[in-house]
């Protein structure tokens, strides 16, 4: 079961990649001397065949702009079906939003921020995109955590919800901490595994720790289990299901969380089902009808 969890994610992965290496549009200003990089092991290339493409809708070539904003809206497109898949949620979604930096995504392809800016003002005039800045504290200032974006699946105008912009998207204190800032990957070029990740709210940077490392302990260290040796896992479980029982008000059931855990571990629970479930409550905990937040939670997983 724990090979077929890994498998379901290399799968999600080579889903979202590219056929080849990504040529730099003309009319982009390039940056020169960005080395490609991950933080993913890159999955084997013994035994599988070349990455299967996902195709833009047929519907987008009729109203998307030059080469270098159709680039953007592939990459964001491939996202957000990957999120989608990965999180198990509906295909029949016409506008999926996302956070990321500008900074990412302009370093994904080794461009200036503004060549990345007019591409996506192009897309917007199209309607296959929306963006808006959001806002966090950081050091008890208001400060922009990154970009929203809603990207149009179907035909249609992307747009925002009230429920989009009310969204608490990022903690970028949590993040600053622990390295995972857009900053920390300036020079380098985040591939699409990278961006993937912090679609899914699992932000890193390309030398933070992984759990056990070093890195405080936080919802985001839940995918990354997989990934922790047999000596880290019992402390790191442990940590991870206080924070667990801390961030729902449930303390006295901190074995149910470690049990959770250790179910990930085993592959008998997915994590980013997990990881979904548990930020499900906490919304429904901020909306004031969550009374019984771990009891919820059991009840979410076995719906599932």
């Amino acid at each position: 079961m724990r090979k077929q969890t890994k498998e379901l994610t290399q799968k999600v992965l080579r889903l979202i990649q590219e056929k080849q290496e990504k040529a730099v549009q003309d009319g982009a200003t390039v940056i020169e001397g960005t080395a490609k990089v991950g933080y993913l092991p890159t999955p084997s290339a013994e035994g599988v065949g070349a990455p299967p493409d996902l195709p833009e809708p047929r519907w987008v070539l009729t109203v998307a702009p030059a080469q270098g904003p159709l680039g953007l809206y592939r990459v964001l497109y491939r996202l957000a079906r990957g999120v989608l898949q990965t999180r198990g949620l509906s295909r029949r979604v016409g506008t999926f939003v996302l956070h990321l930096p500008v900074d990412l995504l302009a370093a994904h392809f080794g461009v200036h921020r503004t060549t990345l800016w007019r591409w996506a003002k192009a897309l917007e005039a199209q309607g296959l995109v929306a963006t808006r800045t959001h806002y966090g504290t950081l050091d008890g200032r208001t400060v922009a955590t990154g970009t929203l974006w809603a990207i149009r699946l179907r035909p249609g105008k992307a747009k925002f919800t009230y429920e989009d912009l009310k969204h608490p998207w990022r903690n970028l204190e949590d993040d600053r901490r622990r390295g995972a800032t857009a900053w920390a990957w300036k020079g380098l070029r985040p591939d699409l595994k990278v961006l993937l990740l912090w679609a899914l709210g699992a932000r890193k940077g390309p030398g933070s720790p992984g759990p056990g490392g070093g890195a405080p302990v936080d919802l985001y260290a839940i995918p990354y289990l997989l990934e922790a040796s047999k000596g880290e896992l019992p402390g790191l479980i442990t940590a991870l299901a206080e924070h667990i029982a801390g961030r729902l008000r449930d303390h006295h059931s901190r074995r149910f969380y470690a049990g959770l855990l250790w179910r990930v571990v085993r592959g008998e629970l997915d994590p980013w089902r997990l990881l979904a479930a548990v930020q499900r409550v906490l919304v429904d905990m901020r909306e004031g009808w969550a009374r019984w937040p771990g009891a919820l939670l059991a009840s979410r997983l076995k719906a599932v």
